[in-house]
């Protein structure tokens, strides 16, 4: 990258000394990225993103509850959203649908927020369902109730946002894709995997090692940033290899 360069001359009292002076350019910049979610967003590892990243993770909680009482997120050190996309015009936004709203509220709710962030791309963060109810909702093709870990779902979010802003730029983790994909793979015995619950920690949260490597490489490639283990280095290498594999699916 080529970076700009400006000449300054300093005058003292007896001479003028020239000075080249390095700007970085706007292209330069590391990017900035946020996300608002829940611990689903959490298990994507925030934190070991890379760039400029901050976040609003408040457990449990679909996106009109943390629109509407953004004060007391259960993780504390969140940037509060009212705060962050005031103060701040982000690179790349991520959002996650969840549980309890539907999707006129959701694409409400993230109308909002894109209206605050006019240069910002946005992803959909997919989130995932519970191990026990995962098939059910991902076949689910009915999208007027209440939200669903479905594809349907998403695509109908995705395509209502892009028609209310034609000229922005929507994206989606897929991470329910994957999880859909590993669960095919341990049928046809192609998985190191018994069961897809093995990447669950209890009833819906990732496992620390395996499940959140899977969902924070696939954060990091909506973001456009590419695969990392930092933070994984434990991680069995066969178990490693075979995530890589399902990463390497995403488009």
């Amino acid at each position: 990258m080529v970076k700009a360069f400006r000449v300054l001359a300093v005058c003292f009292v007896a001479s003028c000394v020239l000075l080249q002076v390095s700007f970085l350019s706007a292209a330069d910049k590391p990017q900035s990225y946020y996300l608002i979610g829940n611990s689903l967003t959490w298990d994507t590892v925030p934190s070991l993103l890379d760039g400029d990243v901050q976040w609003h993770v408040d457990c449990g909680k679909s996106l009109p509850y943390i629109f509407a009482h953004p004060e007391k997120p259960c993780v504390k050190n969140s940037t509060l959203w009212p705060k962050a996309l005031k103060e701040k015009q982000y690179d790349l936004i991520s959002v996650q649908a969840h549980y309890g709203a539907t999707l006129k509220e959701d694409a409400d709710v993230i109308s909002k927020w894109v209206e605050m962030q006019p240069r910002a791309t946005f992803i959909i963060h997919t989130g995932w369902a519970r191990s026990a109810t995962r098939a059910s909702e991902y076949a689910n093709q009915d999208v007027s109730g209440k939200m669903q870990h479905s594809p349907a779902y998403i695509k109908a979010l995705l395509a209502e946002l892009q028609k209310r802003y034609p000229k922005r730029k929507f994206k989606q983790t897929y991470a329910i894709n994957l999880l859909e994909q590993v669960d095919s793979d341990i049928k046809k015995n192609k998985a190191p995997l018994k069961q897809i619950t093995d990447l669950y920690r209890d009833a819906i949260h990732m496992k620390t090692d395996s499940g959140r490597y899977l969902m924070h490489n696939a954060m990091r490639h909506a973001m456009g940033q590419s695969r990392s283990d930092k933070g994984y280095e434990k991680l069995d290498p066969k178990m490693k290899q075979y995530l890589n594999q399902v990463l390497a699916t995403l488009k």
